[in-house]
């Protein structure tokens, strides 16, 4: 349980530094390709652990004992 809840974090601030790099910052126009692949597999992997974990919590904490 401990790691899903670590996995949902990590998701979550990814998430958040490739949201943060994208609205507030030139990184998407001035870096070139580079800035927009950056926050593409930023927000990519925040995503790619945040889904998962949140179906793990809600299937743990749904389910009958």
């Amino acid at each position: 349980m401990r790691w899903m809840l670590f996995l949902l974090f990590v998701g979550s601030v990814l998430l958040g530094i490739g949201l943060f790099l994208l609205w507030f910052t030139p990184a998407a126009t001035e870096w070139g390709i580079e800035g927009i692949a950056l926050v593409v597999i930023l927000i990519t992997m925040g995503v790619f652990l945040l889904v998962p974990a949140k179906v793990y919590i809600i299937l743990k904490f749904t389910k009958k004992t």
